[in-house]
């Protein structure tokens, strides 16, 4: 008698585990998009069931990684990094809410900064620099409100 029972309750447990929600072991949180030709054009891995939130990648023709970006409510909103066919970071852009915010960094393949592009709620605004391989200021701006100051 005490078999029976022992074995109805760890199937009522097993049972209770399966019905409820934890983390998905398949690739359902992740959505991808193909080029024509079947190969790879872009992974949105996404943090929650809304579909609003998680992590962009785009693939170039070749299947290489571009670029990447977290997606918040919808919209860009963290580091968005730009890749050359090699992996090595091109451009930084950071975003706040969908804008750009901060500053956009451009490198060198080296990985030295090339230039530095100031943005406040999706419009330059401050100080900007370019540079030289050797790390030597070329050029420096003022914006305000998009446009060229000094």
């Amino acid at each position: 008698m005490r078999k029976p029972i022992s074995f109805f309750l760890f199937l009522s447990f097993l049972l209770l585990l399966s019905g409820c929600e934890g983390p998905s072991l398949g690739n359902s949180n992740v959505k991808k998009e193909y080029f024509p030709n079947g190969q790879i054009r872009s992974e949105f891995i996404m943090s929650d069931k809304t579909g609003m939130n998680g992590l962009l990648k785009l693939y170039g023709p070749d299947e290489e990684l571009t670029s990447t970006v977290t997606i918040h409510n919808g919209v860009k909103d963290g580091i968005e990094k730009l890749y050359d066919e090699e992996g090595r970071v091109l451009k930084t852009t950071p975003y706040v809410n969908g804008k750009k915010h901060g500053y956009e960094k451009g490198y060198f393949p080296n990985g030295d900064v090339w230039f530095m592009l100031p943005y406040k709620n999706g419009v330059l605004n401050g100080k900007a620099y370019m540079y030289r391989q050797d790390g030597t200021l070329v050029r420096e701006a003022t914006y305000k409100e998009g446009r060229i100051i000094d």
